[in-house]
């Protein structure tokens, strides 16, 4: 290797990645996301609304993720947090448009949400996270789900 190739190559090793002082210009410095401690809660299907006991910020990431788990909103089905399919305009079902036994959520006495098995999302209300079966009738219901909730602020 010749000695102006060398003497390229090291210069480049002590430059790095850097910019030269002409091209630098400020960053902006970005906050570091606090991660709440991921919990494993159980939602049990014979409970209108299971209380995780976590409490949700507007602009928090919330994450639950289907662990394991199975349930029925009748005798003899199993189900994960997807639910059972079925009409999903029934008025047996909390969320209009969703999966009959899917896994829902809500905030506070705010409007329910689909989970399902893998839900990601920025949130925009203040308050407790509460989670369920769809199914109004719970009486009949059996089995729960167990989920990971992460709370990211």
């Amino acid at each position: 290797m010749n000695k102006s190739v060398l003497g390229m190559l090291v210069a480049l090793f002590f430059l790095g990645c850097q910019a030269p002082f002409w091209a630098s210009h400020p960053t902006n410095v970005l906050q570091a996301s606090q991660k709440i401690a991921p919990r494993l809660i159980e939602v049990y299907a014979d409970q209108v609304w299971n209380d995780t006991n976590i409490l949700v910020q507007p602009g928090d990431l919330l994450i639950i993720r289907y662990v394991s788990g199975l349930w029925s909103p009748w005798s003899g089905g199993s189900y994960d947090a997807i639910g059972f399919g079925g009409d999903p305009n029934c008025d047996c079902n909390v969320l209009k448009g969703v999966s009959h036994a899917a896994l829902i959520g809500k905030v506070g006495d705010g409007t329910p949400f689909f989970v399902g098995k893998d839900f990601h999302h920025r949130m925009g209300e203040t308050g407790r996270l509460y989670l369920g079966i769809n199914d109004t009738r719970t009486s009949d219901n059996s089995g729960f789900l167990l989920v990971q909730v992460e709370v990211w602020r």
